[in-house]
């Protein structure tokens, strides 16, 4: 079955790792790039050390968190070492990959100091408004401009929202959509003879015979605001109003709100009432969570596709995607809606494409990145495209077979993430929920401590 798969935050690859050419053995692997300074070099030597061109080569850097361990690396690596073979006489292109928090953490010292990558994958929202503010990137316009290979028609309506800055403009290419979605295990259901739970109270039920069997009954938890922070969302948006709260963030919404505070404190009586994992922070992360439930330790979890590649074949055939329970006071039928949004992307360092020695180099690594190509091998590690494609339903996953099937009469709402106007804001949100987590703070604290970074940024 062929279907045309488009949009309607990214897993984790190997700490600091750089290939330049041909893939480098593990103990090269460590050393940090340099990028190409701009200035004049003394001799070709020098020029190759940071980054120039040499032997008529012209050398760019290409940093993304698709590295080993990730889910995408093994779709993405082998067509990347394909291009490089194709340019190999043009191009001297060097990989730099890391863990996604430690990516994070480079980008913004780079931002500072100016040096980012020629070429690189990243979040749009409030994570690349520091780079946009300080003129680092490029417009997008002018990529599809001298491009002749793909065009801002080639992807769906709305995927650009995510890219576009205060001033108007987009500053990023959309390259994968997602969804979330709610999977419970259809064994341990049968096994304890239980429905699947349709409201909290039902939640409530459950939660009490598979805790009297030593299951938890949902496996999530908060390491570093996952999954805690989509969780978060994923339940905001069952209350009246919810999603305009959420799309006026990025115009200097509020985030301490009553429905805010509501959720908080339903997660906090998860806690109380056993529902989560004792210890939330071993077991938060993506994976961290995921382990529980495809370990059959846990009866119910919330994930996102980038995490499919993780699901074994047998979990993927046990598992049910169902509504998240409807929660007291709820107004919008959590069965009628799931998120889904525009998640990750390709930025292009302006300076670097405005670089007459650099340009047509630039430009083909971003070609290639957003190729139909990669797209559809991409596809297989359960992303969901922003361009649109048309790829094999029956080549893609059971997991992900079942989510677009599950997806198909939905209503797409968004999550605070990709709204909140700057990366201090999504980075309290994520460090407050750990503590939430753990009952630290109080439902009230935790959405103060947002607000208060929201309110520092407008003064």
């Amino acid at each position: 079955m062929t279907a045309v798969m488009a949009a309607g935050l990214t897993g984790c690859g190997n700490a600091g790792a750089e290939t330049q050419g041909a893939k480098q053995p593990a103990a090269e692997q460590d050393q940090t790039a340099q990028s190409d300074t701009g200035q004049e070099q003394q001799d070709a030597a020098a020029e190759a050390e940071s980054g120039g061109a040499a032997g008529g080569k012209v050398s760019v850097v290409l940093a993304t968190n698709w590295g080993e361990g990730d889910a995408k690396y093994d779709y993405f690596y082998p067509l990347f070492e394909k291009f490089q073979e194709e340019h190999r006489d043009t191009l001297d292109i060097t990989l730099q990959t890391y863990s996604t928090e430690d990516y994070k953490t480079k980008i913004k010292t780079q931002t500072a100091s100016g040096d980012l990558p020629d070429v690189f994958t990243y979040w749009g929202g409030g994570m690349m408004k520091d780079m946009v503010d300080a003129g680092l990137l490029l417009n997008v316009d002018d990529y599809f401009a001298a491009s002749s290979e793909v065009s801002k028609e080639d992807f769906e309506d709305g995927a650009f929202e995510y890219y576009v800055s205060g001033d108007g403009n987009a500053y990023g290419i959309p390259l994968e959509s997602t969804r979330g979605i709610f999977i419970a295990n259809k064994a341990l259901f049968e096994q304890y003879d239980l429905e699947y739970p349709k409201t909290y109270e039902e939640l409530v039920k459950v939660s009490e015979v598979f805790r009297a069997n030593d299951i938890i009954p949902l496996a999530i938890g908060s390491n570093g605001g996952t999954p805690s922070e989509f969780f978060f969302s994923e339940l905001y948006n069952q209350y009246e109003g919810a999603a305009d709260e959420i799309k006026a963030l990025a115009a200097g919404g509020s985030f301490h709100t009553e429905n805010a505070v509501r959720v908080a404190e339903v997660i906090v009586d998860m806690i109380d009432q056993g529902m989560l994992p004792a210890d939330t922070m071993a077991n938060g992360g993506w994976t961290g969570s995921l382990q529980l439930y495809t370990d059959q330790k846990a009866a119910m979890t919330y994930t996102y596709p980038w995490n499919f590649e993780f699901i074994p074949d047998e979990m993927q055939e046990n598992s049910e995607i169902i509504p998240i329970p409807q929660l007291p006071g709820a107004t919008v039928d959590s069965a009628s809606m799931i998120s889904g949004f525009t998640v990750y992307g390709l930025v292009i360092n302006k300076q670097s494409f405005e670089d007459a020695a650099k340009h047509d180099a630039v430009l083909a690594l971003c070609d290639f990145l957003a190729s139909d190509e990669l797209t559809q091998e991409l596809t297989k590690s359960g992303m969901i495209p922003c361009r649109k494609v048309e790829v094999n339903t029956d080549e893609q996953k059971l997991i992900m077979q079942k989510t677009i099937e599950y997806a198909k009469d939905k209503k797409l709402v968004q999550v605070h993430y990709t709204t909140m106007p700057s990366a201090d804001a999504i980075t309290m949100m994520d460090s407050s929920l750990d503590e939430l987590f753990i009952k630290a703070i109080t439902p009230e604290e935790f959405t103060q401590k947002v607000q208060a970074v929201l309110d520092k940024n407008n003064e």
